[in-house]
């Protein structure tokens, strides 16, 4: 007696649709990874300048209490780089006193420095610093004791277009 055949064939491979399927799923999720890399790229750029922002913010106010003379005289309180041909580090020409920068050469120096680092690093960056006097009875713009304000200025790439952002710092030299 011979075997009854099936009245169905069995299937061999896969469908059309079924690849159709597969191949969109696969689609879906590689955009979705593609749309994942390109936010977690720009996250960390903004991280980045907000980092640079910070570094910077706080190496100028770390020269301000370092140079004391200079942040009581108010040097330091200024909206733009006063644009020094000196470093009062290495190239002393152009200093008053040979080989040696004043207190007010070296703010100008820091500044200078500081604002050049911002307009590098930064989109658009710039910075001012301004000062309460504490003691107007006296001589000194900046009394020692006065309140600094360090501001730091510059744009960020955002999905509707460019939002500028600020940074700032109060210190007490």
């Amino acid at each position: 007696m011979k075997k009854a055949q099936p009245l169905l064939p069995r299937q061999a491979g896969f469908t059309l649709i079924e690849i159709l399927v597969t191949v969109f799923v696969l689609a879906f999720g590689l955009l979705g990874f593609a749309a994942l890399q390109t936010e977690g790229v720009k996250n960390n750029r903004v991280a980045e300048l907000r980092s640079v922002v910070t570094q910077s913010t706080y190496n100028i106010a770390d020269r301000i209490r370092a140079n004391v003379d200079g942040a009581v005289s108010g040097t330091y309180a200024v909206n733009s780089a006063p644009g020094v041909g000196y470093d009062c580090e290495t190239s002393f020409f152009g200093t008053v006193v040979a080989n040696k920068c004043s207190s007010a050469e070296m703010a100008n120096a820091d500044l200078d420095r500081w604002y050049a680092a911002l307009s590098d690093a930064l989109p658009s960056g710039t910075g001012s610093i301004s000062c309460v006097d504490v003691d107007n009875t006296d001589t000194d713009s900046c009394t020692r004791g006065s309140l600094y304000t360090i501001n730091v200025v510059w744009e960020e790439s955002m999905r509707t277009g460019f939002a500028t952002k600020t940074f700032s710092l109060d210190i007490q030299p």
